[in-house]
């Protein structure tokens, strides 16, 4: 499905100075470091009005304007976020070979930035915090150099390490197994070798994560007694702490949510718990205290409501997005139990938003989309899961119930173009151009701020002029020093000098915030200052005639979501006013949005290939997208890689992994 490209190695230029009479001269230039039916669709508020108590409503919130930020819901139990180790630990363990030979799989090269950044659970296209201990001061995770030791039984062998007391060591050994070649009884075996490493390190939550996924390969006795220790574990954490685990998808999570409505056995809970984990191991352990949940009543109706601009002048934009969210529930209608309200949201008080945030008759709100909408809804503090489809500050909000955003935002663009060449480099270098505008300079910002997370650098950010980009180019790579340094020989010497500009080799690859058109043109410009072999990654160039234009575009990557190479629901949509032109993407996100709604409410995995991306949900309760890429060779071929991720023993859908 995909090509791997590694970028060669840029070769040194000779910068060559010729005279009539004198020996060479050779000029050193400074180098730079390198539903259920019927949906309903609603203009106004009366319905929503009428179904809730009148002492329930909020008076208006005042909004102040605030640079949007990354939500984290979770910011209080870091914990919660990471139980894997680091690729790159996987990468450079020292091996001890046995006989016969096994060769380990080659996960991308990422490094840390220190030991403690080492011992975490790394996914590309997530930018979230390292694990913490709960309760005390663990101890460095990394102590010494850890090695992987890849022999005939990686998973004897770990076991032998973990009895050594070398619980790093024993969790890259076991790292090396790829997950889809165990059976139940293998994978069981080795999700208990890696919980007992992780309490060797002191990460509890982290242990108690792989004990749950555990749960789902064990049977009669053994279920029932690690169930049962699961849930007494949880019972001696703090309650903000259980209250932060409660809030995911994952076997963990309902693990802690059953713990919490042991002592409420509210009917509308325990409802929402049994659709959301149908399936959860709990309901075959029939532990007594629980027979509240296998007792209980079929789940009722999910209900959801959609908060949209129908009318004004964001109509034709929620209209778009409506349409793709339509197209995914009738999909879903004929399998699952869903009530789908959709609401124009142009005219809507912060006191009808808070209503709806507290109404009976809604268990999921996605939208609104309006930056400030969102922000009104929020300061309400409802009272159901929101998936937002903007994003907004939410330090100074104490929020109720978890609060969940997908955005078209250029960020993700410009994080996909990083964790692309993540993997296809070591320790990447990168020089970062964009023009003169707001996406421009974010995307530079998010770039620069990406980098870091996977171990690279920035060698420097330049602003192109509409006119005359050269100059930036020129600027950037030295070649206007190297011209300087000639003229001044020159008229040094009193001789006419030719040469050619030595670039400045510190760089790994180039990324570009640009448009089609100027993509074009910016490609061959930088053929022309020599730098044909450095690899390029476009952002926001994508066009679909680019293969009548492959001639510009040699040796270039053009970051593009699946939706725009024609994806089945594209195509299923194309005769829909709102899915063609610009308004396209805004079709797509509607389409994820529902699909994430219908996934977060009915514990589905939150990891998919979506319209707009391969999306995460990450533990900062942010919906990260992760782009294709478009790459052209240097033989104008175009290939497509579309984004996998890394095979896992914690991924929810593993039974199903591809």
């Amino acid at each position: 499905m995909s090509t791997v490209l590694l970028l060669p190695t840029k070769p040194a230029r000779k910068l060559i100075i010729k005279t009539s009479g004198l020996a060479a001269l050779v000029v050193v230039v400074g180098c730079q470091q390198q539903i259920k039916p019927p949906v309903t669709e609603i203009p106004t508020t009366e319905k929503i009005q009428s179904s809730i108590p009148k002492e329930q409503a909020d008076t208006g919130v005042a909004i102040e304007p605030s640079l949007p930020e990354q939500i984290d819901w979770n910011r209080r139990s870091r914990e919660i976020a990471r139980t894997e180790l680091s690729p790159f630990l996987r990468e450079h363990a020292t091996e001890v070979i046995e006989k016969p030979k096994i060769e380990s799989p080659s996960p991308p090269k990422i490094p840390p930035k220190s030991s403690q950044d080492k011992i975490e659970a790394h996914t590309p296209i997530e930018n979230t915090p390292a694990t913490q201990t709960i309760g005390e001061t663990s101890r460095s995770v990394v102590s010494g150099a850890p090695t992987a030791i890849i022999s005939k039984d990686p998973t004897k062998t770990a076991a032998k390490l973990l009895s050594q007391n070398q619980p790093e060591s024993a969790i890259l050994t076991i790292n090396g197994v790829d997950p889809r070649t165990l059976s139940a009884s293998q994978r069981a075996e080795i999700l208990s070798i890696k919980a007992s490493a992780y309490r060797q390190l002191n990460m509890t939550i982290a242990a108690l994560r792989f004990d749950a996924e555990r749960l789902r390969y064990i049977e009669s006795e053994t279920l029932v007694i690690v169930a049962r220790k699961i849930l007494e574990e949880l019972d001696q954490l703090p309650k903000r702490i259980l209250s932060d685990l409660s809030v995911g998808t994952d076997l963990l999570a309902g693990m802690a949510h059953a713990l919490q409505l042991k002592t409420t056995r509210n009917s509308d809970a325990v409802s929402q718990w049994l659709r959301k984990y149908h399936n959860h191991p709990l309901l075959k352990a029939n532990l007594s205290d629980y027979d509240f949940l296998t007792k209980a009543e079929p789940p009722k109706d999910f209900e959801i409501s959609v908060l949209l601009p129908l009318s004004g002048d964001l109509a034709t934009a929620g209209r778009a997005i409506r349409d793709g969210i339509l197209y995914e529930y009738q999909k879903y209608r004929p399998n699952l139990g869903i009530a789908l309200t959709i609401i124009d949201s142009e005219s809507l008080t912060a006191s009808v938003l808070a209503q709806i945030g507290r109404s009976s008759a809604t268990e999921f709100v996605i939208g609104p989309l309006q930056k400030e909408k969102v922000a009104t809804f929020l300061q309400t503090r409802p009272e159901v899961p929101v998936l937002a489809l903007n994003r907004v500050p939410t330090n100074n909000l104490e929020l109720k119930s978890p609060l969940y955003s997908l955005s078209l935002a250029v960020e993700d663009d410009a994080k996909s173009a990083v964790n692309q060449i993540a993997r296809e480099m070591d320790l990447p270098r990168v020089v970062v151009f964009h023009y003169d505008s707001s996406l421009g300079t974010r995307t530079a910002k998010a770039v620069h701020n990406q980098i870091e997370v996977i171990g690279g650098s920035t060698a420097g950010v330049f602003v192109l002029d509409q006119k005359k980009p050269e100059i930036a180019i020129t600027k950037a790579f030295g070649i206007s020093d190297s011209n300087d340094r000639r003229r001044n020989l020159s008229k040094t010497l009193g001789l006419r000098l030719e040469h050619t500009p030595r670039i400045r080799q510190d760089m790994s690859a180039i990324i570009i915030h640009t448009d089609p058109k100027r993509a074009q043109q910016i490609r061959p410009l930088l053929d022309f200052y020599y730098l044909e072999d450095t690899g390029v990654y476009l952002i926001g160039a994508y066009r679909s005639d680019i293969s009548d234009i492959t001639e510009d575009l040699k040796n270039t990557n053009v970051i593009v979501t699946p939706w725009d190479l024609g994806t089945t629901a594209k195509i299923d949509l194309s005769s829909r006013q709102h899915a063609k032109g610009v308004f396209g993407s805004l079709v797509a996100i509607g389409v994820d949005a529902m699909r994430m709604a219908i996934q977060l409410g009915f514990g589905g995995s939150t990891s998919f290939h979506g319209e707009t991306g391969y999306l995460t949900l990450g533990a900062d309760s942010l919906i990260h997208r992760q782009l294709s890429n478009v790459r052209i060779s240097k033989n104008q071929e175009i290939s497509v890689d579309l984004w996998k991720p890394l095979p896992s023993l914690l991924q929810s859908d593993l039974s199903h992994a591809e």
